[in-house]
């Protein structure tokens, strides 16, 4: 069997560099190397790709590892391929598995850039991408086809030239208390609640200097999170087994979120996530229940509200959509997806049923990005509209 060359690309000038990494060690640890060739490429903090044998060495990064070559992606005179920079090297690939989370990767950014070069990428495509990144665009999409949201207000730094007129508005539309959060970043990072106008400029400034968009919602009630992760096999969608985060705050913060071990405590040094050379600094050690006892009746919303925010984004990939619910009413409302989520969800599909491992995961999601994103070099004008002589 011959194998494919796949680039797994991460890190990223991001907030969610070092999650990021983790991630990509976890996949990378997990693939099937009698079907895959994984060649790692680090996205540096100056927005170079690098590439070089101490990217799987976890310990390297501090918080980033040295000896590496400056590489670029095109596509050759063999197709897709990564070139050294200084033309020392080069090597064909076959798709590009970006592990990214928040700008610079998950945002569609990549996408672009691989889709524009005709090399075949993992997930949701460039636009899509792009809209999930924008948590209001998506609300916004995704009420198109029934699914439920909480009201939403946004703030700019045009908006914020009139804090008292934007701080109006909230109290009239959404009321105290209020989640305050960036419209594009993920992991609950610079999450906060407003309980008055004064607390409010003060967190979505806070917010803008992350971030060019704040989002305002209605804090909710009973609050219980339920998270699923969705991909598109065999010309039907499989769902996850469902996820409750759980926390000992009003809010699940960033460093809950990836560095509390199994108990909640902080990760213990040289704490591990299985067998792997991971620590336990990672999705995997987030205090959850996985597969919580559900009412029947709000399973089937969280699998009907799902799949329709799935189809309306593309079917591709696998990524995670997180949900909220009122405990006592049980309304539910779609909170976010994440295309690209931490771990990429593997400790969901491997507790689903059926069962799907993570190398089984990632050898999907690379089948089906080589199966859709075949470029042609044929003359995409059609005739009626030549200008030119052909």
């Amino acid at each position: 069997m011959t194998k494919l060359n796949i680039a797994v690309v991460f890190g990223g000038p991001t907030q969610e560099h070092d999650v990021s990494v983790v991630s990509a060690q976890q996949l990378m640890d997990a693939a099937d190397l009698r079907k895959l060739n994984i060649i790692p490429v680090y996205l540096d903090f100056e927005g170079r790709f690098m590439h070089g044998p101490r990217l799987r060495d976890l310990a390297a990064f501090r918080p980033r590892p040295g000896g590496l070559k400056q590489v670029t992606f095109a596509w050759g005179d063999n197709g897709p391929c990564i070139n050294a920079a200084d033309g020392s090297w080069s090597q064909n690939i076959d798709c590009v598995l970006p592990v990214f989370h928040g700008p610079y990767g998950e945002d569609g950014r990549i996408q672009g850039m691989m889709e524009l070069l005709g090399i075949p990428v993992t997930g949701f495509n460039a636009t899509n991408s792009a809209i999930a990144m924008r948590k209001d665009a998506t609300k916004a999409l995704v009420q198109t086809v029934g699914v439920n949201v909480v009201d939403h207000v946004i703030a700019n730094h045009a908006t914020m030239k009139n804090p008292k007129a934007f701080a109006q508005k909230v109290a009239q539309q959404i009321g105290y208390p209020a989640i305050v959060k960036p419209a594009n970043l993920g992991s609950s990072i610079g999450v906060g609640i407003a309980t008055d106008d004064d607390t409010l400029i003060a967190l979505s400034q806070s917010v803008l200097r992350e971030d060019g968009f704040a989002l305002v919602e209605p804090q909710v009630q009973n609050l219980v999170e339920y998270n699923i992760a969705l991909t598109y096999r065999d010309g039907e969608i499989y769902h996850s087994a469902i996820e409750r985060p759980k926390t000992s705050a009003d809010l699940l913060d960033f460093k809950e979120k990836y560095l509390a071990s199994g108990d909640g405590a902080p990760p213990k040094k040289g704490g591990k996530l299985g067998n792997s050379p991971v620590p336990s600094q990672g999705m995997l050690s987030l205090t959850r229940d996985i597969n919580p006892d559900i009412p029947v009746g709000l399973k089937a919303r969280i699998h009907e509200y799902a799949s329709a925010a799935f189809s309306v984004l593309g079917l591709r990939g696998a990524p995670r959509i997180d949900f909220m619910v009122n405990s006592e009413t049980e309304e539910l409302w779609f909170n976010e997806i994440n295309p690209i989520p931490g771990s990429y969800g593997f400790f969901l599909w491997e507790a689903a049923e059926p069962q799907l491992l993570f190398s089984e995961l990632i050898q999907h999601l690379v089948e089906e990005a080589i199966s859709d994103s075949l470029k042609s070099f044929d003359d995409p004008v059609p005739q009626g509209a030549h200008l030119l002589p052909r």
